[in-house]
């Protein structure tokens, strides 16, 4: 017998709960199911992440849906309480610090503007008041940066647990399984096939399963520009005490930020060759990352690395930008939200809300993501940051 939902999210991460939750937020969304293989996330991208929150972006929409997730995460512990149990996610208002070191800083200063323009609390710094405001920056390439104290970053494996229990409270189902087999017809999806054997019917699919969701969109002739791209990232410790830093970002393509005792981070190869990888680059740190690092931050010289991991980004390659939406021009009945190239925990409480309204409302009522949508993807119509992905 198959078991029948109303709508089934294939995927468990912080995306596919996030849609979970508001979608049975106020009742509406009926039956809901979240299939999702991994209960341990021993592999999953959202525990390996540096669960960075920001507004420093260049297009309106990706603005405006990190303005809701600080605003959403700054309230997450209390408001997503479960019978007086908070749910605490060490949510930081470190701020980020975007930096131009590599010849884009016209492309920053006019990102900027864009960023004030659309609501965001942000500061213009040129190198002399960067360097003053955060002496242990001291590389010679600055020419300017961006700083924005409302942003931060969170511990991202208990927001999607507090995600999940929300959920879960709310009555969504959650299956232990994974998705081997996807059919339609009459140009809508219908079936599940599990690998247990089971299957699963729905009125609604919702594909949110990160970096697998390329591979899974193939089932049912579903082309998605989705692919996973390794990455490593370090925690290391320095010996120097330093100044309270925020998130750093730069044209060099660095992300560090502070991580309790010590700094984490790494830099992204964005012409890595595709697929799963969770073995460190050789020699990727000590002839790449470390003289880039020291270079901005002498201190950084004699840093000592305690440990690496990789996680994997659901990189867009049509463009790094996520796709969220109806499978325009495919089975009307299957949304997408895919493709975050490393925006994941930022954008997830922004989606979770587009989606349900999608699917409950029929159409945006907060942001409207159409440009975000997958009719670019037939097309080829990027939809792309500028500067800093």
């Amino acid at each position: 017998m198959a078991k029948k939902f109303d709508i089934a999210i294939i995927g468990g991460g912080i995306i596919g709960w996030s849609i979970a939750y508001f979608l049975t937020r106020d009742g509406r969304g009926g039956n809901v199911a979240v299939i999702e293989p991994d209960p341990t996330y021993e592999y999953a991208a959202t525990p390996r992440s540096q669960g960075g929150v920001r507004q420093i972006f260049s297009l309106p929409e990706n603005i405006a849906m990190g303005g809701f997730g600080l605003d959403f995460y700054s309230r997450f512990e209390t408001d997503m309480a479960i019978g007086g149990d908070t749910q605490p996610i060490s949510f930081n208002r470190g701020g980020y610090l975007f930096i131009s070191d590599n010849g884009g800083h016209k492309e920053m200063e006019a990102n900027y503007h864009t960023q004030v323009a659309n609501g965001a609390n942000v500061e213009l710094l040129d190198a002399a008041a960067l360097r003053a405001r955060f002496p242990s920056i001291q590389s010679e390439d600055i020419v300017l940066g961006v700083h924005s104290p409302n942003d931060g970053w969170l511990d991202p494996y208990a927001a999607m647990l507090g995600f999940r229990k929300c959920a879960r409270h709310q009555g969504v189902t959650y299956i232990d399984d994974k998705v081997v087999g996807w059919e339609g017809a009459g140009g809508l999806a219908r079936t599940l096939t599990l690998e247990s054997g089971e299957t699963v019917e729905a009125d609604t699919f919702v594909l949110a399963a990160g970096a697998w969701s390329g591979e899974l969109a193939k089932l049912i002739g579903f082309d998605l520009p989705v692919e996973p791209l390794s990455r490593d990232c370090f925690h290391f410790k320095c010996d120097q005490e330093l100044e309270p830093l925020p998130l750093i970002k730069t044209e060099k393509d660095i992300g560090i930020r502070p991580e309790t005792i010590g700094y984490s981070g790494g830099m992204p190869d964005w012409n890595r060759s595709a697929g799963w990888s969770f073995d460190e680059m050789p020699g990727h740190f000590e002839n790449t990352l470390w003289p880039i690092l020291a270079e901005l931050i002498p201190a950084f010289e004699t840093l000592k690395v305690e440990n690496v991991w990789q996680g994997h980004y659901a990189n867009s390659t049509l463009d790094q930008t996520a796709i969220i939406g109806p499978w325009t021009g495919g089975m009307e009945n299957v949304y997408v939200a895919t493709g975050y190239s490393g925006h994941g925990i930022m954008q997830a409480p922004a989606t979770g809300r587009a989606v349900a309204e999608l699917i409950l409302d029929g159409g945006y009522q907060s942001i409207d993501l159409t440009n975000l949508g997958y009719a670019r993807v037939p097309v080829g119509k990027p939809y792309r940051e500028t500067g800093i992905v």
